[in-house]
């Protein structure tokens, strides 16, 4: 690998360390905290839970940026993107789209209307959303999603880290990989439901309850920040004229 594939031209492009370091760390501190000073029913902790809470609300507003984010990389940039990355970029908006559909109930926590007979016969949770009718539709995407955020949020930066690799635009399929801004984020993804399974094995209580849907918060910033990256670098790249791997 020669020298200038080490060096990341749009390394001092990237999302400001406030967004990608301080606030997933300070959000994952204060929802900890929240728990200790309120309950279900009142304080900060009633803000936080249950279907119109701030940590549901939260997942579906950062899907909705990324929506938003990904779809101006594609008008903005479609024309000089090769085939693939267009079909992928699709792809994570219909993802994007999927994800804060079935997190809102496509509208029903919003809008309050009443479940029709097949969802109140088949979703666990009297909702209309496809994820709670099966596990098939919940649990085993949710585990290939944590993986990919593992895979690509924890194991590639500090891979590429150890080995003094840089995510280089020349480089093959260089879009793919999230850059580092993507690793606490993707830490706290990995590592938010741990406690909650200690309580379990131990007969502990000490953790917050809802563990599974702040984890849910967090693969959907995960999915924003990936997608914010890509377009400051794209962004970059077309300001200095540079050429990019067409992969």
């Amino acid at each position: 690998m020669s020298d200038s594939e080490l060096t990341d031209d749009s390394i001092n492009h990237e999302i400001n360390m406030f967004w990608w370091l301080h606030l997933p760390i300070l959000f994952y501190v204060f929802r900890y905290v929240a728990h200790f000073f309120g309950t279900a029913k009142k304080g900060i902790e009633s803000y936080l839970q249950h279907e119109l809470g701030i940590i549901e609300n939260l997942t579906v507003i950062f899907l909705l940026f990324a929506l938003v984010c990904t779809m101006s990389i594609i008008v903005r940039f479609g024309k000089s993107l090769h085939l693939f990355l267009k079909i992928f970029l699709v792809l994570y908006c219909l993802g994007c789209i999927y994800f804060a559909g079935e997190e809102a109930s496509w509208g029903q926590h919003w809008f309050g209307w009443e479940t029709s007979e097949f969802f109140l016969e088949h979703n666990d949770q009297k909702e209309t959303n496809i994820h709670n009718t099966s596990e098939w539709f919940d649990r085993h995407p949710k585990g290939v999603v944590s993986l990919l955020v593992f895979v690509g949020g924890v194991f590639i930066p500090l891979l590429f880290y150890y080995k003094a690799w840089r995510v280089h635009h020349t480089r093959r399929f260089w879009w793919l990989w999230p850059t580092w801004v993507c690793l606490p984020t993707a830490v706290i993804t990995t590592i938010s439901t741990w406690p909650s399974k200690i309580e379990d094995w131990f007969g502990l209580d000490f953790y917050f309850n809802e563990v599974q849907e702040l984890k849910e918060c967090y693969i959907a910033y995960f999915i924003l920040l990936y997608i914010v990256s890509l377009g400051r670098r794209l962004t970059h790249l077309h300001k200095e004229g540079e050429e990019f791997a067409p992969l």
